[in-house]
């Protein structure tokens, strides 16, 4: 069996203010779950913070492949 080819997603939540991190997923479903379970462990510790004004989750694909 191949290893699984695994992206770079930053994953943002805003209430507000917009939250985001640094996640490897293998898809934008993973990435959010990944993202919100470090969020359900260590709060904002692994999240950089800015100024926003809407709310809700979202990942995006960074455009890199990491072999695991």
């Amino acid at each position: 069996m191949s290893p699984a080819a695994t992206r770079r997603y930053v994953v943002r939540f805003t209430d507000w203010t917009l939250y985001e991190t640094v996640v490897l997923a293998s898809n934008k479903r993973e990435a959010l779950a990944k993202a919100i379970a470090l969020y359900n462990a260590n709060g904002l510790l692994d999240f950089t913070t800015n100024v926003s004004g809407v709310d809700g989750w979202e990942a995006e694909f960074l455009g890199m492949e990491v072999q695991s």
